[in-house]
């Protein structure tokens, strides 16, 4: 399951540019590890906001952890301080709620569903994905060994809901997945 840092940073005022050149730093550092899988780095909208939004992903939460542990990281970190008017708020996501992020138009994000909201869109998900791919798929892999077909099943149907299949339920219930 990929893992994920949620950060929001808080430049001090007229120190934003040295800011940006310390957090280009801890990316750059953090890129080096084993299971990152990237950040982005989301600046104040027009609105008047001076904080920023950091998401750092990595392909599982041991990696992640790894590296929130690292004294690499906590180098590059105090480096930030001077530069900050207060620290950073950091959350970690792992499993289910990666699924579910979201972002508002404005770039800020959105905190996860409640966890049995998205328990109910990963079944429907899984529900219609997977009972499709047995009754077309399966019938052309009678000839290989089950563990095969199933493993190659499997795989079709984790990519689909990835990409296609739980990002169209997110998008069809984001009423009642966000509510205002």
């Amino acid at each position: 399951m990929p893992a994920t840092i949620l950060a929001t940073a808080y430049p001090a005022a007229g120190k934003e540019h040295q800011w940006e050149q310390a957090i280009g730093e801890l990316i750059r550092t953090s890129l080096s590890f084993p299971g990152n899988l990237g950040a982005l780095v989301l600046k104040p909208n027009q609105t008047g906001d001076r904080y920023y939004r950091v998401i750092t992903k990595f392909d599982s939460a041991e990696n992640m952890q790894r590296w929130h542990d690292s004294d690499e990281r906590r180098v590059r970190v105090e480096a930030l301080r001077p530069f900050e008017s207060r620290p950073a708020d950091i959350h970690h996501l792992t499993g289910l709620e990666t699924w579910f992020e979201s972002t508002t138009a404005e770039g800020l994000a959105v905190s996860a569903p409640p966890k049995y909201k998205m328990a109910i869109i990963v079944w429907i998900a899984v529900y219609a994905t997977v009972l499709p791919l047995i009754a077309y798929l399966k019938p052309w892999f009678g000839a290989l060994p089950s563990w095969f077909s199933s493993a190659v099943l499997a795989a079709i149907s984790v990519a689909m809901m990835t990409w296609v299949v739980l990002p169209a339920l997110t998008w069809v219930f984001k009423r009642w997945l966000y509510p205002k």
